[in-house]
């Protein structure tokens, strides 16, 4: 279980439900317990600033474009566009209380090519000892 500080119980609630987690037990103004696939998720109210620390949390999605577009209709403040790494796809967003928080599409498919041209770009001397003597 995940469990985030929110300094706002009924509107990360509602931000967590939007995004498509879902509710699995709510205790009014003191808990609230949603899953996310496996993942379940605890929010937790508290009167403290939340601050600008990274939580660390990745949320993996198939279709890092379509997720974003539709999560951005919905108003979620994201900190950036989408980037494209040699692992994947992410974008960071905030929940209602200022956690930080990844979207991330993974493209194995490239680490696949990456790696078969990195292989096939070494120098023959590392696969036999012999090859190399010209």
């Amino acid at each position: 279980m995940i469990i985030l500080l929110v300094n706002d119980l009924e509107k990360a609630q509602e931000f967590y439900k939007n995004i498509g987690c879902k509710e699995k037990f709510a205790l009014k103004n003191h808990w609230v317990e949603l899953s996310l696939g496996d993942i379940k998720l605890g929010l937790c109210p508290t009167d403290n600033p939340i601050g600008s620390f990274r939580t660390g949390i990745v949320l993996e999605t198939s279709d890092l474009e379509k997720t974003y577009q539709a999560w951005k209709d919905l108003g979620i403040e994201f900190l950036n566009e989408p980037k494209t790494a040699l692992h994947g796809i992410m974008v960071t967003f905030k929940d209602p209380s200022g956690n930080i928080i990844d979207l991330y599409q993974p493209t194995p498919e490239k680490v696949l090519k990456m790696a078969q041209k990195m292989k096939d770009q070494e120098p023959c001397c590392g696969a036999k000892e012999d090859c190399c003597k010209n």
